[in-house]
C-alpha cells in the first residue's frame, strides 16, 4: 500500500495527501527527508506529485525509509478501523466489532496493532496443521480475545478430486487432525473459539465462480455426514472446557 501509494498523485489520492502531510510534519524541509531516505526529490511538491518510492542501497537511509513506510501503514490501517468503528458505533452500538480475519500468511503488524484499538475481537483465517505457539507470541501483547474466522482439512478419499488447502490422507486421519488443530485453540489462553470453513463440500465440478472443489464439508452434497468428522467433534465439544480450564 505504502510503496504504490508514494507513487501516486496527492491531488488525486487522499491517502497520499496524508501521508505528504505526515512526512512533512515529521520532517519539515524536504532537505531533511533526502538526507535520512538518502533520496535527492526536489520539493514537497515532487513528493507529494508522485516519487520513486523504492528502498535506497545504503542500508542506513534504507532502515529509515522503512520505520517511516511503517508509521505510514499504521495510520493508514489506523484510519480504517476507526472509520468502520464509527459506524458500527452509529449504527450497530450493541454488536461486536470482530475485526476483518487476518490471513495467517499475509498480516502485517502494524495492520494488526492498529485494529486492537478498535475491534472487541481479534479475527484471523489459520489455514494450517495448528496454531504453533512461536508464531503467536505476539498474542502476549495484543492480549485480547481473537477468533479463527475460517480452517479447514479434507482428504479425497471423499471421491472429490481436491482435498482443499490443508491435506489428509482420511476421512479417519482428516478427523484425528481436526481434533489436533481444535486442542491448539483450546490450549491457547487468547482464543475464545474458531469457526469451520465450511458445513457442506464444494461441488466436485467447482464453484460457479473460482472453481473451488473442496473436501471441505462436515456433510457431502447429499447431506451425508461424514461421520469420522461428526464423532470427533462430538468427542471435542464434550471435553474442550475440561480441557481449557483443566478440570477433572
Amino acid at each position: 500500500i505504502v510503496f504504490n501509494t508514494l507513487k501516486r498523485d496527492g491531488h488525486e489520492v487522499p491517502t497520499k495527501a496524508a501521508f505528504t502531510k505526515m512526512m512533512k510534519n515529521k520532517y519539515h524541509s524536504i532537505e531533511a527527508l533526502n538526507s535520512a531516505w538518502g533520496k535527492d526529490i526536489a520539493s514537497w511538491n515532487v513528493f507529494d506529485k508522485g516519487m520513486d518510492s523504492t528502498l535506497s542501497p545504503d542500508p542506513k537511509s534504507a532502515d529509515k525509509q522503512l520505520e517511516d513506510y511503517s508509521d505510514m501503514l499504521y495510520a493508514y490501517a489506523d484510519k480504517y478501523y476507526a472509520t468502520v468503528d464509527d459506524a458500527l458505533q452509529t449504527y450497530l452500538p450493541d454488536h461486536l466489532y470482530l475485526g476483518s480475519r487476518f490471513a495467517d500468511w499475509g498480516m502485517p503488524m502494524e495492520v494488526a496493532k492498529a485494529a486492537t484499538k478498535y475491534v472487541d475481537v481479534m479475527s484471523y483465517n489459520i489455514y494450517k496443521e495448528g496454531l504453533h505457539p512461536k508464531g503467536w507470541e505476539f498474542l502476549a501483547d495484543f492480549d485480547m480475545p481473537s477468533i479463527v474466522g475460517e480452517f479447514h482439512i479434507g482428504a479425497t478419499d471423499s471421491g472429490l478430486f481436491h482435498p482443499g488447502l490443508v491435506h489428509a490422507a482420511s476421512q479417519q486421519d482428516r478427523a484425528d487432525m481436526y481434533q489436533d488443530y481444535m486442542h491448539t485453540i483450546i490450549d491457547s489462553p487468547y482464543f475464545i473459539g474458531a469457526h469451520w470453513f465450511q458445513y457442506m463440500d464444494s461441488p466436485i465440478t467447482g464453484r460457479a465462480y473460482d472453481g473451488e472443489n473442496y473436501n471441505v464439508g462436515f456433510v457431502n452434497v447429499t447431506d451425508t455426514p461424514y461421520a469420522p468428522m461428526v464423532k470427533a467433534a462430538k468427542a471435542l465439544h464434550q471435553n474442550m472446557y475440561q480441557r481449557r480450564f483443566n478440570a477433572q
